[in-house]
């Protein structure tokens, strides 16, 4: 188990200030704003069910003048909690870009790696789940009203912002799902990589 702390600190885009601190713990996930006054927002890790992350374009009236780095969290009471970091011409994007992948990494470091455990190891029982709308079974996947997919007709392609589940056999029948949409989207591609690749399965 993981019983180290990590710091993140986020400064503010215009000042030397700090805007945000994460702590990252195992039994916790601390968001605090220090010039704020409202309180931290404190996360049991029991209670982190969910998160999703993107990049979405700030447009101006002719041309495109930042971008802002968005990161959700979703507890097992539905709450959301986000994280945002908009760099405006320029002004810190490279910075941001850094620490928004590094939140995104300690988030699976710490929380998302269990639950990418958990799931693996209800397929390894043969237990039936779903996850992200994935249904799984001993033998393949399925969605939908979608005949259930045989482990070894699976194929995943992966882009910056999403992936693709389809049928190798025929690739009209596919499934898209989106790491700034879809909650856990990420924990599902890394099970089923997992898992084709252990069916030894090229895609």
């Amino acid at each position: 188990m993981n019983n180290s702390t990590c710091l993140i600190e986020v400064p503010a885009l215009l000042s030397k200030k700090t805007s945000r601190i994460l702590t990252f713990k195992t039994e916790s996930l601390i968001i605090e704003k220090p010039t704020g006054i409202k309180p931290p927002d404190f996360i049991p890790a029991a209670t982190i069910a969910g998160f999703r992350y993107g990049v979405s374009w700030v447009r101006g009236y002719a041309f495109t003048i930042g971008r802002q780095y968005f990161i959700e969290i979703q507890t097992d009471q539905q709450k959301v909690i986000s994280i945002k970091l908009g760099s405006y011409y320029s002004i810190r994007k490279k910075l941001y870009d850094q620490l928004w992948s590094e939140i995104i990494h300690q988030l699976w470091r710490y929380y998302f790696v269990n639950q990418y455990n958990y799931y693996y190891d209800l397929y390894k029982i043969n237990q039936a789940f779903e996850l992200c709308g994935i249904y799984f079974h001993p033998n393949g996947i399925g969605w939908d009203a979608l005949n259930i997919l045989q482990w070894n007709e699976v194929g995943i392609s992966s882009y910056y912002n999403y992936f693709m589940i389809y049928n190798r056999k025929n690739k009209k029948q596919y499934k898209s799902r989106s790491f700034a949409k879809d909650w856990n989207a990420v924990v599902l591609q890394a099970v089923l990589k997992e898992i084709v690749d252990e069916k030894k399965v090229v895609f």
